[in-house]
């Protein structure tokens, strides 16, 4: 009797799997869909689909066999019979729960696909003249508005938002400085009032109340009523004083209107409401901090003009690319004795250095901003950056770096377009090999991260396609390189996998693969004889897949015969490798000092039941006390970023970067001290 190919083996028990799959799926989105939303208006049925939509999404990020997730059957099929035979294991619940999620994601967007389309139309002459969408102020992707509607509405928003901040910052810090002129101790005042924005105005307020109560012992508020604005809205609005993200969907003429009026009225007190107010404070905030690193106090507060920096920096850079530019064409085009093959070799070169610079630019939006057309957004981002981020200098770097690779860039593609008539510097022969490779990989035994990696770089491919204004290669030379070595990392994988296979299972695969390159060789000669296109070619990936496998099925041919052996070492005497731990909490110093020091956490209510309980402005908190600690010779003088780290993981507080001296932590060092002096180590 004659074996069939592994996929065939399996395949009546996929069918099921599949299928079981498919009902699963169905019968949730009843359950928790269709009879949810059954008698609901179109906008809370949109809310209620979203919801559980974002479920399915935190699910899918977390399942441990994504390969599952939302492919064809032939994928699926092919990846579940490689890892039952390779692997020797069923993963039949697995499957089955990996592809219910990626069908019931279909179909729950299936829904919300029906659902967008209901959505009543809003324009931007609707937006100013008052209309409010909730769709659009609820919702990240959900509304129905025109492209160049909806970049108007954005452009308002970020605009009046910028405007409104603007406003407040310059009066609050003029204010500031005004007041310090008639004081003896003006640093000393801007460090309490900075404390109290780090140390008092923490993440972990929720009632309204006291966040009020605290933020009026700030001297902005002597002379502003900070009781006017709503419990509510200051705090769902509050965390934006903490974090990265904004709220632009929420605002709209309606709801800005009396800060816009009294910026018209030229009104002097904070004109911000309960949706700009932490926008403001978070700056001033960072204003205080330059302040105690040495800025001025008494320097005027002022913003530059944008639109004037930006192109002050194309014209600085400008200026300095012309000389590579000049080089460029001098190399190719004044001098006779260069070979055809010099100059492709040169501009490559030249070309792979330009790659090199781009992928190297963090924010990859720059060049989406850099388009003719994109003018007043990059404009408006720039903007963002400087008043809200505080990061002008940095994006104004990237964005020298950006113009700069814009303009070579295109100045090697298109000389060398001239110069050969080729749209493509690379590739003519295997132009789709990394779909190739796609393909191929799925032929062998996928990892979480390896499949994550396929998929995220397909999409990252797809948009930075559309939105960025470099030439084409810098993303297809980008795109095939991660393929190639995603491919040879799964081959090494599959190496692995194979050395520890059940020999016969072993024999199944490879010979199952093999026949089917040999078909698809089959195939494609065919069609090449019929289509000129193709005859040239290049088949490298699968005919290494092939090689490979080939050189697997000889090893196996070549010693069948030979009995099993297996390695007996003599017994020697066990080497411990163990190398005493150094660098944590548990073992820099003894027990005795591990409990001081976590007391004066908790004492200092830095810490909660051993838990960090403050927010993250307050992590210099911890520096402080370490200082202390260390000056008053309770630790070991390792380096403060060592001990800083050991600490914050005992307490499990996450820290991304080394703590820098900071008012927090200075004061904590104080009050670490004094309580050392009062309660001191035996």
């Amino acid at each position: 009797m004659f074996n069939k190919p592994i996929n065939n083996i399996v395949k009546e028990h996929f069918k099921i799997m599949r299928k079981t799959a498919k009902q699963k799926a169905e019968k949730d989105f009843k359950v928790n869909i269709l009879e949810k939303i059954d008698g609901l208006d179109d906008f809370q049925k949109l809310k209620l689909c979203v919801a559980e939509d974002d479920k399915i999404r935190l699910l899918k990020n977390e399942d441990k066999h994504p390969y599952y997730i939302n492919n064809s059957d032939d994928w699926l099929l092919t990846q579940f019979a490689n890892r039952y035979f390779l692997l020797n294991v069923d993963e039949t619940e697995e499957f089955i729960q990996s592809v219910y999620l990626g069908d019931y994601g279909s179909l729950i967007f299936k829904e919300i696909d029906r659902l967008i389309k209901k959505i009543p139309k809003l324009t931007y002459e609707d937006f100013i003249a008052g209309v409010q969408c909730e769709y659009l102020e609820t919702f990240e992707f959900y509304y129905n508005i025109e492209k160049e509607d909806y970049y108007e509405i954005s452009k308002w928003q970020m605009n009046v938002l910028l405007d409104i901040v603007q406003y407040d910052v310059l009066n609050v810090i003029r204010d500031y400085q005004k007041y310090c002129k008639t004081i003896d101790n003006p640093i000393n005042f801007i460090t309490n009032e900075l404390s109290i924005l780090e140390e008092e105005v923490i993440e972990t307020i929720t009632d309204a109340t006291a966040l009020k109560q605290i933020l009026s012992k700030l001297y902005i508020f002597k002379n502003n009523d900070i009781s006017k604005y709503d419990n509510d809205l200051l705090l769902e609005n509050y965390p934006l004083f903490f974090n990265d993200e904004n709220n632009y969907r929420k605002l709209n003429p309606e709801n800005l209107k009396e800060p816009l009026n009294n910026i018209s009225n030229d009104v002097k007190n904070i004109i911000s409401n309960e949706l700009t107010l932490f926008y403001v404070l978070d700056t001033v905030l960072k204003w205080m901090k330059s302040i105690i690193k040495g800025k001025s106090l008494l320097e005027p507060f002022e913003y530059i003009d944008l639109k004037k920096k930006i192109d002050e920096v194309k014209g600085e850079t400008e200026n300095e690319y012309q000389k590579e530019i000049e080089e460029l064409n001098d190399f190719c085009f004044n001098n006779e004795a260069i070979t055809s093959e010099q100059k492709k070799e040169y501009l490559r070169a030249k070309f792979e250095d330009e790659i090199d610079a781009y992928n190297k630019i963090k924010d990859k939006r720059i060049f989406f901003f850099l388009r003719d057309e994109n003018e007043n957004l990059l404009l408006e981002n720039l903007r963002f950056s400087y008043i809200i981020n505080d990061s002008l200098d940095e994006v104004l770097d990237e964005l020298k770096k950006a113009y700069r690779i814009l303009n070579v860039s295109w100045e090697i593609s298109s000389i060398f377009f001239e110069l050969f008539d080729s749209k493509t510097m690379y590739y003519k022969k295997d132009s789709g090999s990394h779909l190739m490779i796609h393909s191929l990989m799925n032929d062998m035994v996928l990892d979480k991260d390896d499949y994550n990696e396929l998929h995220s770089s397909m999409d990252n491919f797809f948009e930075r396609l559309q939105n960025d204004s470099v030439p084409l290669d810098i993303h297809f030379v980008n795109h095939r390189n991660i393929y190639i070595r995603l491919f040879e990392k799964c081959i090494s994988r599959l190496q692995e996998v194979l050395d520890n296979a059940e020999p016969s299972n072993k024999v199944l695969y490879i010979q199952t693969r093999l026949k089917e390159l040999r078909q698809r060789e089959l195939r494609f000669r065919t069609i090449s004889e019929r289509n000129e296109e193709f005859e040239d070619k290049e088949d490298k990936y699968p005919n290494l897949f092939k090689e490979f496998l080939s050189i697997e099925a000889e090893f196996i041919k070549e010693t069948v015969q030979i009995s099993p052996i297996t390695f007996l070492p003599n017994q020697t005497k066990s080497i411990s490798l163990v190398v005493e731990e150094t660098d944590s909490f548990k073992t820099f110093v003894n027990q005795e000092k591990q409990d001081y020091i976590l007391k004066i956490l908790e004492d200092l209510a830095i810490t909660k039941d051993g838990v960090y309980n403050l927010g993250d402005r307050s992590k210099g908190t911890i520096r402080g006390v370490i200082e202390a600690l260390r000056e008053e010779h309770i630790i070991p003088k390792l380096s403060l970023k060592k001990l800083c780290d050991m600490v914050a993981n005992q307490i499990n507080l996450v820290l991304k970067s080394k703590l820098d001296w900071s008012t927090t932590s200075d004061n904590y060092k104080k009050k670490a001290k004094q309580y050392i002096k009062d309660n001191p180590f035996h």
